[in-house]
């Protein structure tokens, strides 16, 4: 990631935010709703929504957003949203999360946004309610420390499923060690609330393999494009114990992207394993809204999953869908000379615990920035 923050004008830019809600609506599928965009949400198509909201529309479950904040008068949102907090730089103060990015409002709407009201789009889980933290500041940039507190603050204020489409800033760290989110992802698990962390958009760990994520108890999420492919920017989900793919899309723009809610009132096109994480948040909370346990309903979405990618109207209408084990797989031994890691296998044989203990006192410090070139 670059060092310099970007313009506010060139993310502005890269988010799309200049796209409006004009474009023809296709051919209605079942469970087809009157909001203008929801032809162009080919996303929903893919992982099976429409047909699972006969069943369950996520009504009573809340959905914590812990990102850049929102644009909390953003019509798709009128009624959802519980409280908002600040937590970028200092404790949680809640109050407002205004996001001036434009990512944290994306986010929340293809998790959550109202369906049927005539515009714009319709979210994975349309009745869902929202809880949002702003743990990233106007450009995009926040702590280790942020996040965690803003995990557990939106875990403490009722949330059932957790959402972090922020993509770990420290491929090195992460490939070896694991997120330096952990302690607040396992709160979140410990309280009954189910994290649900992108994968990242950088291919792959830069030690030659994934990331670390096996000990994590969250499910982690690589991106699909509109084909239904693995998209070639989703890092490969490795050895994550509850590893899943949902669309991210393939570019920018109708057809392309994952259309979403943008800053004041407009709609954009954004991609990356970002735009699919909060897929799984939703279907999470279709899942939860019929009565599932946390873990039950991660077991579902995992048994009904079709190459990894999530089906939610399967996974909502399942019966006694044997589940997959809980339990982490082994995680790979670390890369080698002789598995193919070449210099960073030689680093980490040489170095060995030096190298871990140095990357977890570099952890503490750790600043994230959203990666901007997904959108």
């Amino acid at each position: 990631m670059a060092s310099t923050k970007p313009g506010r004008a060139a993310a502005a830019a890269l988010l799309g935010l200049a796209v409006g809600v004009a474009g023809a609506v296709g051919s209605a599928p079942a469970g087809a709703t009157d909001d203008a965009l929801f032809g162009q949400q080919w996303n929903l198509t893919q992982i099976g929504a429409p047909a699972a909201w006969a069943t369950s529309t996520g009504a009573g479950v809340i959905i914590g957003i812990v990102d850049t904040g929102i644009d909390a008068g953003h019509p798709e949102f009128a009624g959802k949203i519980l409280a908002q907090a600040d937590c970028a730089g200092a404790p949680c103060r809640e109050g407002t999360a205004r996001d001036v990015d434009g990512h944290g409002t994306a986010v929340a709407g293809i998790a959550a946004a109202k369906a049927g009201n005539g515009i714009g789009i319709a979210g994975v889980a349309p009745d869902a309610q929202l809880l949002i933290a702003k743990a990233l500041d106007d450009d995009g940039v926040g702590t280790t420390v942020d996040i965690n507190n803003a995990i557990r603050w939106v875990v403490d204020k009722g949330a059932k499923v957790v959402n972090l489409s922020l993509g770990d800033t420290d491929q090195v760290y992460v490939s070896l060690v694991g997120t330096s989110l952990q302690s607040g992802i396992e709160y979140a698990w410990s309280r009954g609330a189910v994290p649900v962390l992108a994968a990242g958009n950088y291919e792959r760990g830069v030690t030659g393999g994934s990331f670390n994520y096996g000990a994590l108890d969250a499910m982690v999420v690589g991106a699909t494009t509109p084909a239904g492919a693995v998209a070639p920017y989703s890092t490969d989900l490795g050895n994550a114990k509850w590893g899943v793919l949902a669309p991210g899309g393939s570019g920018r723009g109708p057809g392309k992207g994952v259309a979403s809610p943008a800053r004041g009132g407009r709609y954009a096109y954004p991609s990356g394993t970002s735009m699919a994480a909060p897929h799984v948040s939703g279907a999470l909370a279709l899942l939860l809204a019929q009565g599932l346990s946390p873990s039950a309903a991660v077991q579902r979405l995992l048994a009904t999953a079709d190459a990894r990618k999530i089906k939610a109207d399967l996974a909502v209408s399942a019966v006694d869908v044997p589940p997959p084990s809980m339990d982490a797989p082994p995680a790979p031994a670390v890369a080698s000379p002789a598995s193919g890691g070449g210099a960073n296998g030689a680093l980490i044989v040489g170095a060995g615990a030096a190298v871990v203990v140095g990357l977890a006192a570099a952890a503490v410090g750790v600043r994230w920035r959203l990666r901007h070139g997904w959108s």
